[in-house]
């Protein structure tokens, strides 16, 4: 029984993506829009990320627990993009 606690599962690991509730009426919908059906990412929306300040002031979102931010929803893509590549999830 110990080890199968322990017994590695063959799942794939998935990149975890947070949005604000209220930084999507803002304009980040449009990024959770492009990553809502994609496979390897975790999406969950939060009524508050306690980023207040960086909500107000741009767009944003939480990959892999690091915030990233952005003018646009196409930047925050990106920036998302860029944030997951830097975190390269090994199973």
């Amino acid at each position: 029984m110990f080890k199968s606690l322990f017994k590695r599962k063959d799942r794939p690991l998935k990149h975890h993506v947070e949005f604000c509730i209220s930084n999507l009426s803002f304009g980040s919908a449009d990024a959770y829009d492009e990553l809502i059906g994609r496979e390897d990412i975790i999406i969950e929306e939060a009524g508050c990320t306690s980023n207040c300040e960086t909500c107000d002031s741009c767009l944003f979102a939480i990959v892999n627990s690091e915030v990233v931010t952005a003018e646009t929803a196409e930047e925050l893509l990106h920036e998302i993009e860029e944030k997951m590549k830097e975190n390269i999830l090994v199973g």
